[in-house]
């Protein structure tokens, strides 16, 4: 009776060790990564972003066929500037080292003749 009970102790705490393990945070040398979202003509390309949690993230936009010298996304009460561009142009934001969660997001400009839209609001998903 004894053997059993400490063989189901020693398995219990080699699958908690095991478990910890494997839901431990992704250390600071977790290799970068990047999202990306496409701006064009007033329009988003996607409103949805995923991105995993613990790893250094950077959020690329990449804006074209926008004439408009207002446009901006705002996130994490910070307002970046979008370039007033006909050729694709890359915006970098640095997002750090998100922890698990969602982060909302909006990018707005004037409408112009011609324009598909005025902007989009999204989220970015860190899991």
């Amino acid at each position: 009776m004894k053997t059993v009970y400490l063989r189901r102790m020693t398995l219990a705490a080699l699958a908690c060790a095991v478990t910890g393990a494997l839901a431990a945070p992704a250390s600071a040398d977790a290799a970068p990564q990047r999202i990306t979202l496409d701006y064009s003509k007033g329009r988003c390309g996607q409103t949805t972003l995923m991105a995993h949690s613990f790893t250094p993230t950077t959020l690329e936009i990449t804006t074209s066929n926008n004439f408009t010298d207002d446009a901006k996304i705002d996130m994490n009460g910070t307002r970046t500037p979008l370039p007033d561009t006909y050729a694709a142009q890359t915006t970098k934001i640095d997002l750090g080292t998100p922890m698990p969660g969602a982060i909302p997001f909006k990018v707005s400009g004037s409408e112009w003749p011609g324009s598909a839209g005025t902007g989009c609001e999204g989220w970015i998903i860190i899991a």
